[in-house]
């Protein structure tokens, strides 16, 4: 067994690999555990080579570093940044990372089974959560876990605090965390965007609305949902189907943060 595939109603949910596999036998029957994750987690299992590319375009990263699997698919976009510069011990990820932010100012996500994104989809489905059965709960988190109220980055000389970003709503919350960088040769082109991503990227999942409702979906990242005033339209930025022997739910996530900043509208 190399594969693992989930479906439901002809939609491909899961298609991975087999981390971990257990067959036992126990008083007559068998029970596996087993544990998969998506083929699209070679990205992350995968290294760049460390220095400066050139004219880098998604299509070209995915294609002339590694062989990948098949089934791995991307969003067609030819789009190029001047260079992309790698770090040591940077993965395939980190770089499709760089490279949605330097060319789109967003944060690529995995739709369907292994499709990378860089931007949301012009084609998807709508889900418009009611009071029905089906809708077991509604609710929103808010995580201020990972905030940073000030970023502070050297320049070439090595001198601190030549680049500076607040975050002004943390500090109106009463949080004071501080962080000293290097100079961010990723983002040499323009060293203020080095603080204004890691700011972004430390403030998302900032506020969590979702629904749960009853039965598997086969709603992916990038659909779209809507719940009375509160979701619009929104994207779908989280899926999560659990099972249990009460059976089987969906809950579905919107985002609002700086790469999400309304819930009001997919855009």
């Amino acid at each position: 067994m190399y594969r693992v595939e989930l479906s439901y109603d002809d939609t491909q949910l899961h298609l991975g690999t087999v981390e971990n596999l257990e067959v036992v036998h126990e008083k007559g029957v068998y029970r596996l555990h087993l544990v998969s994750r998506s083929l699209t987690a070679m990205l992350l299992q995968n290294q760049l080579e460390p220095g400066l590319h050139a004219t880098v375009s998604l299509d070209k990263l995915m294609t002339e570093f590694y062989t990948l699997p098949e089934e791995i698919t991307w969003e067609a976009s030819e789009d190029t940044s001047n260079y992309l510069y790698v770090k040591s011990n940077s993965s395939m990820w980190d770089g499709v990372v760089s490279l949605t932010y330097k060319i789109y100012a967003s944060y690529p996500f995995v739709r369907g089974a292994n499709e990378i994104c860089m931007n949301p989809p012009d084609t998807y489905q709508t889900f418009t959560a009611s009071d029905a059965a089906e809708l077991l709960k509604v609710g929103t988190v808010t995580d201020q876990s990972l905030l940073c109220s000030d970023y502070y980055m050297a320049d070439a000389d090595g001198t601190y605090g030549a680049f500076h970003e607040s975050d002004t709503e943390v500090s109106s919350h009463g949080l004071v965390r501080t962080k000293q960088l290097a100079l961010d040769l990723q983002y040499i082109y323009n060293p203020q965007q080095a603080l204004t991503f890691r700011r972004k990227f430390a403030d998302r999942r900032l506020i969590r609305y979702y629904v749960e409702i009853l039965g598997a979906s086969t709603l992916s990242l990038g659909d779209r949902i809507t719940y009375g005033s509160i979701l619009n339209g929104a994207l779908i930025t989280r899926v999560c189907i659990t099972g249990n022997g009460n059976g089987i739910r969906t809950r579905l996530e919107a985002y609002e943060d700086p790469f999400h900043p309304s819930t009001t509208s997919g855009e």
